[in-house]
C-alpha cells in the first residue's frame, strides 16, 4: 500500500486505490501509461504545426547566417515569388512583407535592404508601415471628426475644425508643391519644415487681399501642423521625433496692441446714418434687398453696442434676449440682457451682456422682417438669413456674408477711401475692440468688461490699457505744466534770487493737487 503522510489528499488517494482493489505498483503504472501518451501528443501536435509551417514557409533560407531574418515562398500561393520575414526576439516584433520577385539571388538582395531599413525601427518600436503627408493629414482630421461638438473645450467646434483643415491644407500644398507627397514620412528631409513659414507668407490670400498675411496667423498654422505630428505620426510609432520636420517660427512684438482696428465714434455715427438716408434708400433695389440693408445696419449698430464676437452676435435667438429683472421702469422699457449661451460661446462658458437702447432697435428688425411675411419665432435667430432660397428654414446668416455686407458698406459709402488713407483696416470683429475702447473710455473697469464681454482682465490690460493712456491724455495730465507767474515762500524766493541759482527756474507747487 501507498505510505500515508497524514496529508488529506495523499488518504484521499489511498482510499481510492484501495476501493478499486489497486496499490502504488498499479499506480506507478497507470501515471507511466499517461505521460507516454501526453508525450506522443505533444510531439504530433510539433509535427503538425511544422507541416503547417513548410505549408506556409516553402523554401524557408535564413540569409547570411542571420537567424532572425529568412526568405521564403508560401505554399498556398502559385506565383512562386519570394517573401521576407524578419523577427527582433527583444521586442517580440515581426515584420512580414512580399520581395515580388521569384529570383533567389533578387529576393536575397531585396530582403538584405529591408533589414537595414526594418531592424532598426524593431529595435525602437516603430512601425514597419510608412505612410505620406497626405494619409498622415487624413488620419489626423478621421480622428478628430470623432470629438466635434458644438460646446466649446467639450471636444473641437465644427468651425474649429473647419479652419484646422483649412491649417492643414497649406502644409499639404507644400509637400505636393515640393514634389514630396508621395514620400513616405521617415525619407522626407527635416529641413523642409524650416522654409514653410516663408512659403506660407509669400503665398496669395483669398481674402483681404490689400494686407499680408500677419506672423500671427502662420505662427498658429505651424504650431496645428506640429500638433499632428506629435499626436499622430510619432505617437502611433510612424516615425521618432528625429525624423520630424524643423520648424521655424516667425518673430512676434510682445507688445499686445489690438489685433483689428477700429473706427471713431464720429466715423461710427457717420456709416450709421448713411446706411439708413442712403444704403437702404438706394433706387432701383428689390424691397427684399432693402430689408437686407435695413436688417444690416441694426445688426452693425447692435453689434457696437453689445462688443460680443462675430459668431455669438449671429448665433442669438431671440428666446436668448430678456428684461433685467434689477432695472427700474424706464430701464425694463429700453434696455436688455443678451443671454450668449455656452454653446454659442468660444471659451464654452454662458455669460449675459447687458445693453442699455436697444429695444427700439430689437422692435425695428422684426418690423423689417414682417414685410417679407415673417414673423419671429422664440426659438428663431435674431439675424436669419434673407435669401429667398432659405426663407422660412431659421438659418442664420455666416459671418463671410456679413463680412462681404461690410465690404460693400466701406467701399459705397467713401469711408473705405478714408481708412486706407489712415492704414486701417475694418472688419467685423472690429465692433468688439470699438465696444471695449469706448466702454473703457467712459470709465468702465476692466473687471466689469471683462465679465461682459467673456474674457479675461489680463487679455483687457494687455491689449486695450495703452490705447486708453493716449486716449485719456487730457485726464492723466490733468494739473500737470502751469501757466503764469508761481507763487512761492519767501525761503524759495530767496534760493532764486542767490545769484549762483539765477537760471533755475520756479518749481511749480500745485503739481498733485
Amino acid at each position: 500500500m501507498v505510505p500515508l503522510s497524514g496529508k488529506p489528499h495523499i488518504h484521499a488517494l489511498a482510499s481510492l486505490l484501495d476501493e478499486k482493489g489497486l496499490d502504488a505498483s498499479d499506480f506507478i503504472e497507470l501515471v507511466g501509461i499517461l505521460g507516454n501518451l501526453k508525450k506522443r501528443q505533444i510531439e504530433k501536435e510539433k509535427e503538425q504545426e511544422k507541416s503547417e509551417e513548410n505549408k506556409i514557409f516553402k523554401d524557408k533560407e535564413f540569409i547570411y547566417g542571420r537567424r532572425d531574418i529568412f526568405i521564403y515562398r508560401r505554399g498556398e500561393t502559385k506565383s512562386g515569388n519570394y517573401y521576407v520575414r524578419i523577427y527582433d526576439d527583444e521586442t517580440k516584433r515581426i515584420f512580414k512583407q512580399s520581395l515580388k520577385t521569384a529570383n533567389r539571388e533578387r529576393a536575397i538582395v531585396a530582403a538584405e535592404i529591408l533589414y537595414s531599413e526594418k531592424k532598426d525601427k524593431l529595435l525602437r518600436g516603430i512601425k514597419m508601415t510608412s505612410i505620406t503627408t497626405p494619409m498622415m493629414i487624413e488620419m489626423y482630421l478621421k480622428e478628430r471628426s470623432r470629438t466635434k461638438t458644438h460646446i466649446p473645450h467639450k471636444g473641437i467646434t465644427h468651425n474649429s475644425f473647419s479652419r484646422l483643415k483649412t491649417k492643414l491644407k497649406y502644409w499639404e500644398d507644400y509637400i505636393k508643391e515640393l514634389k514630396l507627397d508621395a514620400t513616405k514620412l521617415e525619407k522626407i528631409p527635416k529641413e523642409v519644415g524650416s522654409n514653410f513659414r516663408y512659403w506660407m507668407m509669400n503665398l496669395p490670400k483669398s481674402f483681404y487681399k490689400s494686407t499680408s498675411r500677419s506672423n500671427e496667423v502662420i505662427n498658429h498654422t505651424i504650431a496645428s501642423i506640429k500638433q499632428v505630428y506629435k499626436e499622430l505620426a510619432i505617437k502611433k510609432g510612424y516615425i521618432t521625433l528625429n525624423e520630424m520636420p524643423e520648424f521655424e517660427y516667425f518673430k512676434i512684438e510682445k507688445d499686445q496692441k489690438p489685433k483689428r482696428d477700429i473706427l471713431e465714434e464720429s466715423e461710427y455715427a457717420k456709416l450709421c446714418d448713411w446706411m439708413r438716408d442712403n444704403y437702404a434708400t438706394e433706387k432701383g433695389i428689390s424691397q427684399r434687398e432693402m430689408v437686407k440693408r435695413r436688417v444690416f445696419a441694426l445688426f452693425f449698430s447692435l453689434h457696437y453696442n453689445l462688443g460680443a464676437r462675430n459668431k455669438e452676435m449671429l448665433g442669438l435667438r431671440w428666446s436668448d434676449i430678456t428684461k433685467n429683472p434689477r432695472d427700474d421702469a424706464e430701464g425694463q422699457k429700453n434696455n436688455r440682457v443678451f443671454n450668449i449661451d455656452a454653446s454659442n460661446s468660444k471659451t464654452g462658458k454662458g455669460r449675459n451682456i447687458v445693453a442699455s437702447d436697444v429695444v427700439s432697435k430689437l422692435d425695428r428688425i422684426k418690423s423689417w422682417y414682417n414685410r417679407l411675411g415673417i414673423t419671429p419665432e422664440k426659438n428663431d435667430y435674431v439675424f436669419i438669413n434673407l435669401t429667398e432660397t432659405k426663407q422660412g428654414q431659421n438659418v442664420p446668416y455666416e459671418s463671410v456674408a456679413m463680412e462681404k455686407r461690410l465690404k460693400s458698406v466701406l467701399e459705397k459709402s467713401g469711408m473705405k477711401e478714408k481708412l486706407d488713407a489712415d492704414g486701417r483696416h475694418i472688419t467685423l470683429y472690429s465692433a468688439r475692440h470699438f465696444y471695449a475702447t469706448a466702454r473703457l473710455m467712459r470709465g468702465v473697469s476692466m473687471g466689469d468688461l471683462a465679465l461682459n464681454m467673456g474674457t479675461s482682465i489680463t487679455y483687457i490690460e494687455k491689449t486695450y490699457s495703452h490705447l486708453t493712456t493716449l486716449m485719456r491724455s487730457e485726464e492723466i495730465t490733468k494739473g500737470q505744466g502751469w501757466s503764469g507767474k508761481v507763487k512761492m515762500d519767501k525761503t524759495t524766493q530767496k534760493k532764486e534770487n542767490s545769484p549762483s541759482r539765477t537760471t533755475r527756474k520756479a518749481r511749480p507747487t500745485n503739481i498733485g493737487k
